[in-house]
């Protein structure tokens, strides 16, 4: 009987273990599938221009001899919260300081979708005091690079980056990111530093 006593907690931990690990495995179960029917969702949106939605093709794209056979894949898609002040967009070459929230989309435990990175370290983002993240346009995946040379300072977006113009096929494991992965962005364009014009990157 004694045995019996010592054997049911281990068998409870053994059942709860594995209940964990089943829906880890399950959270990105079809994640391809399910990835390109919210890619094709919100492509649907700015192909009507419903709720403010548009599209842009990737800068890898536009600027390359030999371009694919286009589906949805290969635009970024931008819901425009506020355009901005600004009068000019960065290029390529120059660097920007931005504040951004990145997130996939939404799983079995993460219903506003994962987070993978931000600009910011506080829970909520303040824009008094939170400074924002200082980076080369052309140090991001294509997608990005292509969302912040379309901005403005002052500019205020959500952006949807499908997986082609985001990490591709393959983990991004250092995030957490898995391949295929639909990448969303709020981004706010704080300021822009031309290339070899604006040397003080400094905030303030």
């Amino acid at each position: 009987m004694r045995k019996f006593f010592y054997i049911l907690p281990m068998l409870t931990l053994f059942v709860l273990a594995s209940c964990s690990e089943n829906e880890e495995a399950g959270e990105y179960d079809n994640w391809q599938t399910r990835n390109q029917h919210y890619v094709d969702s919100i492509a649907n949106l700015a192909k009507n221009g419903t709720d403010g939605w548009s599209k842009m093709l990737g800068y890898r794209l536009v600027s390359s001899e030999e371009q694919p056979d286009l589906n949805n894949n290969h635009y970024i898609y931008v819901q425009k919260k506020n355009h901005g002040t600004g009068t000019q967009s960065p290029e390529y070459n120059d660097s920007v300081r931005v504040h951004y929230f990145g997130r996939l989309i939404p799983s079995s435990s993460y219903p506003n979708g994962y987070n993978f990175g931000k600009s910011y370290s506080s829970s909520t983002f303040n824009e008094a005091t939170d400074v924002p993240a200082l980076m080369a346009v052309n140090a991001n995946v294509d997608g990005f690079s292509t969302a912040l040379m379309h901005m403005v300072e002052g500019g205020d977006w959500t952006v949807v980056i499908p997986y082609y113009l985001g990490y591709g096929t393959d983990s991004y494991a250092s995030a957490k990111i898995p391949g295929y992965s639909t990448l969303i962005f709020n981004v706010k364009l704080a300021r822009i530093y031309k290339y070899k014009i604006d040397t003080d990157t400094t905030w303030h």
